[in-house]
């Protein structure tokens, strides 16, 4: 039986994490994922020249935070925690120079992003998330 999230609105700003990290040159854009964890949101974006799939963004996050997982075939990745929710995904494009970040599209994995409230609270996620004008299609 699926787990029920708590409302997102409720919950703290979420964690954002950007693949490369935000000082890079060019303009990022590729696929992002939106997880519930440990009682927080996360949005973790990754430059397309990162990872490709969905699936391989929430690897990359596993890994990094010491989960178990592994891979069953090439396509499907296996998670044992039960406390890690993924809400949905997408695709992204950052220009921080423009001020801008545009969220559309969903996962063939996971489904589409929540996106009730989500840009307010990406921009209460502090700077310079909060500099940002977010557009969701």
């Amino acid at each position: 039986m699926p787990r029920k999230t708590k409302c997102l609105a409720d919950m703290p700003p979420p964690r954002i994490l950007l693949y490369p990290p935000t000082n890079s040159p060019h303009r990022p854009q590729g696929k992002f994922l939106q997880l519930h964890w440990q009682g927080l949101e996360y949005l973790i974006f990754a430059d397309a020249s990162i990872h490709g799939y969905h699936n391989q963004i929430l690897a990359g996050f596993a890994k990094e935070q010491g989960l178990s997982h592994r891979w069953i075939t090439a396509a499907q990745l296996e998670l044992e925690n039960p406390d890690l929710e993924v809400l949905g995904g997408g695709r992204f494009r950052l220009d921080q120079h423009a001020g801008t970040l545009e969220l559309w599209d969903n996962s063939q994995a996971y489904g589409r992003f929540r996106t009730k409230g989500l840009a307010k609270r990406i921009a209460a996620a502090g700077p310079p998330w909060s500099d940002l004008r977010v557009s969701i299609r």
